[in-house]
C-alpha cells in the first residue's frame, strides 16, 4: 500500500479509467452537506491563488486498486473508497469546462481542463473508455449525459438523479459567480479558476497492492466516516467476494440485486420510534430467518460477514435468498399474497403494531401454504391482538417468536398445529395467550380509547364491524377518512344531565367516567359526520348516525343511551371479539391474571380530572380559606 498527495491534474491528467464497482452505492452527495462547502473551498482557494506561494486545498483521501488488463490497454483502477468525492470533482470540472464552452471560449486552458474528464480519443477502444471516471450502473445514464454536454443549457428544476442535479448545481454556481465579472475579464477569471481546480486542489491517493485486502480497507474507512447503510455494506461484501472468486458479478447483480434498488426499498419507514430505510428493515428480519438467531439492527453487516466467511458459494447463496425473501416481504407488506382472507389477517396484525412478527411471517410464507398457512396466520393474529386488547406487554415478543421460529424449523408437524400448541402452552405473563375471560373483561371495562393509539382502536372496531356483518354481507369499502366517536360524549354535562338525586347522580357520574372510553361507547364515523354531531343530544346523534352510516356497528343503536346500554353493547362487542380472534381450547380457560398483574389499576381507580364535581371540590379545598384578593385571576 502506498499513499501520495496528488493534485487533480495528476490524478486525472493522464489517460486512466477510475471504475466504481457496480456493487457500491449510487451517488448520494447533496448541496447542503457537500456541494456548497466544496464550492466555498474552491472560491477561498481562488482568492489565495494570487499569493506568491499559494497553498493547496486538501480534499481528503481516496483508495484505488490497479485492475489487471491487456498489454496496451488503457490503465484501469478500481475505486475502493472515495467514489462520492471523485464523482463530485468530475462534476465540478465538467461545470467549469462547460462555462468556457457556453461562452464560446476555446483556449489552451479550457482544452487542458477538458482532458481532466476525458481520455485521448486516439487511445481508447470503446466510447465508454473516453470517461476518466465510470460510475456504478445506476448513475451511468445521467453521467454520460453530463459529460457529453447534453445538460449545458438544461433547466435546473425537476431534474431526476443526483448526478444531474450535482452538475447543474455547480454549473449554476459558476454562472452566479461570473455574473459580477466584467465581460472583458471573464476569460481570464475562468482560466484562473481552471488552474486553481487543476493545480491547487489536492487528494491523498492510496494505491493498494495486489495482495492488499480491499474489502477490509473499505469496511475500516467507512466505519470511521459517514455510516453506510447496512444493506450497502452487505452488498459490497457479497459482490466483492464473488468478484474475487471470478463469479459473473454483472449477471448476478442485474438478476438478483438491481430489483432492490427500486425506490420502494429506499423509502423510509417507521420501526417503533425510529425511521429506517425499508431495505435495511427487511435485511434485519431476513437475517433472523436465515440464521435462526436474534440479530440487532447495528449488527446486520457483522452477522452477514460471519455467514459468508469469504466463501463465494455462501455469498451467492446469501444473494439468492435475499432475492427470494425480498419478494415475499414485499407481498406481505403490500398485503398482496393472492388470498383475501390472508390479506385481511395481515391488515389486522397492524392492530398490534409489532415488527417482531415479521421474521416468523417471512418463514411461514416461504415454507407453508394453503390451509396450514391460513391457520397459522390466524393464530398469530389472535395471539397478538388479544394481548394488545388485554394490555399485555410485548417486551419479550422477540424471544417468544424466535423460539417459535426455531420450533417450526425443527418440527415436521403442520405449522398451524405447532404454532397453536406452542403459544397455547405459554403461561408467563410476557407470553400467555389471553383467554376469552381476559378478552371479555378488557373489551367491557378497559378504557381502550385512552390505552391504545387512535388507529389501533379504529382497526379494532372495523374488524368487529366486519364480524357483525357476517359472511353473507357485501364487503364494505369506506369512502373518506374515519374518526372515532364517543356515543356518550366525553363532555356530556350539558345535554346529558345527571339524576337530580345526589346519591344517584354521583353513582351515575362514576359509571359514566368508568365507561366513557370503553369499546362499548365507541364507534367509527366519517370525519364530516363526526364533526357535525358535536356533543348534542342522543336523539339527534342517533338520527344522523342511522341516516349516514353504513357500518353494522351503528345499525342497531337503541333509542336511548346510557351506562346500561354501554355495558350491554360492550358485552356484544366482546362476543364478537372472541369470535373474530378465537383461541384454541387449553387447560387455561379462566384468566390467571388480575388487572393489577397486567399493570392496570382498573377503571374504578381512574376518575377523570375533567369531572365538574372533582374540580369544584378541589378548588374549594385549596382556596376556600383564602381571603378575597389573595390571588389574581387572569381571564
Amino acid at each position: 500500500m502506498e499513499a501520495h498527495p496528488r493534485r487533480l491534474k495528476a490524478v486525472f491528467g493522464r489517460d486512466v479509467r477510475l471504475v466504481v464497482p457496480l456493487f457500491q452505492r449510487a451517488y448520494v452527495w447533496s448541496e447542503e452537506k457537500q456541494w456548497a462547502p466544496l464550492w466555498q473551498d474552491v472560491l477561498a482557494t481562488y482568492e489565495r491563488s494570487q499569493d506568491d506561494e499559494p497553498s493547496a486545498h486538501f480534499l481528503g483521501a481516496v483508495v484505488l486498486q490497479l485492475r489487471p488488463g491487456a498489454l496496451g490497454a488503457i490503465e484501469q483502477r478500481e475505486i475502493i473508497d472515495g467514489q462520492q468525492r471523485l464523482t463530485t470533482l468530475q462534476l465540478l470540472i465538467a461545470a467549469v469546462s462547460d462555462a468556457f464552452t457556453r461562452r464560446g471560449l476555446d483556449t489552451k486552458v479550457s482544452r487542458r481542463l477538458r482532458k481532466l474528464i476525458e481520455n485521448d480519443p486516439d487511445t481508447v477502444d470503446d466510447e465508454i473508455e473516453l470517461h476518466k471516471l465510470w460510475p456504478t450502473n445506476r448513475d451511468r445514464v445521467g453521467y454520460v449525459e453530463v459529460m457529453g454536454g447534453h445538460l449545458i443549457e438544461a433547466g435546473s428544476r425537476g431534474v431526476e438523479g443526483q448526478i444531474r442535479r450535482g452538475y447543474l448545481w455547480f454549473r449554476d454556481a459558476v454562472d452566479e459567480w461570473l455574473a459580477d465579472v466584467d465581460d472583458g475579464e471573464v476569460e481570464s477569471v475562468l482560466s484562473r479558476l481552471a488552474e486553481v481546480v487543476g493545480d491547487l486542489l489536492e487528494l491523498v491517493v492510496i494505491d493498494l497492492g495486489e495482495h492488499d485486502d480491499a474489502q477490509m480497507i473499505f469496511e475500516t474507512l467507512n466505519a470511521r466516516g459517514t455510516p453506510l447503510r447496512a444493506s450497502d455494506l452487505i452488498k459490497n461484501l457479497i459482490f466483492r467476494t464473488l468478484q474475487d472468486a471470478g463469479r459473473p458479478v454483472e449477471r448476478l447483480y442485474e438478476k438478483l440485486w438491481r430489483p432492490l434498488e427500486d425506490p420502494y426499498w429506499e423509502a423510509e419507514v417507521r420501526v417503533g420510534r425510529l425511521v429506517r430505510e425499508r431495505l435495511d428493515v427487511f435485511m434485519g428480519h431476513f437475517l433472523v430467518v436465515l440464521l435462526n438467531a436474534e440479530v440487532q439492527s447495528h449488527g446486520l453487516f457483522e452477522a452477514s460477514r460471519r455467514y459468508v466467511s469469504g466463501d463465494a458459494q455462501r455469498a451467492e447463496t446469501l444473494l439468492a435468498e435475499i432475492d427470494r425473501y425480498a419478494a415475499i416481504f414485499r407481498s406481505i407488506q403490500d398485503r398482496q399474497v393472492g388470498d383475501e382472507t390472508l390479506e385481511t389477517s395481515l391488515g389486522r396484525l397492524a392492530i398490534a403494531d409489532t415488527q417482531t412478527l415479521q421474521p416468523l411471517l417471512l418463514w411461514l410464507f416461504a415454507n407453508t401454504d394453503g390451509e396450514d398457512l391460513g391457520q397459522t396466520v390466524r393464530a398469530l393474529e389472535s395471539y397478538v391482538v388479544r394481548r394488545v386488547v388485554c394490555r399485555m406487554t410485548p417486551k419479550n415478543y422477540n424471544r417468544t417468536f424466535l423460539e417459535l421460529l426455531r420450533r417450526l424449523s425443527e418440527d415436521d408437524a403442520p405449522a398451524g398445529k405447532v404454532v397453536e400448541e406452542f403459544l397455547g402452552a405459554q403461561r408467563a405473563e410476557s407470553a400467555v395467550w389471553p383467554t376469552d375471560a381476559d378478552m371479555r373483561r378488557a373489551v367491557t371495562t378497559f378504557p381502550l380509547y385512552r390505552m391504545l393509539r387512535r388507529d389501533q382502536v379504529q382497526r379494532l372496531l372495523l374488524a368487529l364491524d366486519a364480524e357483525a356483518a357476517g359472511p353473507k354481507s357485501e364487503r364494505l369499502v369506506v369512502q373518506g377518512s374515519l374518526t372515532i366517536e364517543h356515543l356518550l360524549p366525553q363532555s356530556w354535562y350539558e345535554h346529558w344531565p345527571l339524576p337530580e338525586d345526589p346519591l344517584a347522580g354521583e353513582r351515575e357520574e362514576d359509571a359514566r367516567l368508568e365507561l366513557v372510553h370503553t369499546l362499548g361507547n365507541l364507534t367509527v364515523l366519517t370525519s364530516a359526520l363526526n364533526s357535525a354531531l358535536s356533543n348534542g343530544s342522543w336523539a339527534a346523534k342517533r338520527h344522523e348516525i342511522l341516516r349516514h352510516s353504513a357500518l353494522h356497528l351503528n345499525r342497531s343503536l337503541p333509542g336511548d343511551w346510557g351506562t346500561a346500554r354501554i355495558t350491554e353493547r360492550g358485552g356484544w362487542l366482546a362476543d364478537l371479539a372472541v369470535s373474530v380472534w378465537p383461541r384454541p381450547a387449553t387447560d387455561l380457560e379462566e384468566s390467571m391474571w388480575s388487572p393489577e398483574d397486567l399493570g392496570f389499576e382498573g377503571p374504578t381507580d381512574r376518575r377523570s380530572t375533567g369531572a365538574r364535581g372533582d374540580i369544584a371540590a378541589h378548588i374549594a379545598e385549596v382556596f376556600g380559606d383564602a381571603a378575597p384578593g389573595t390571588f389574581l385571576t387572569i381571564a
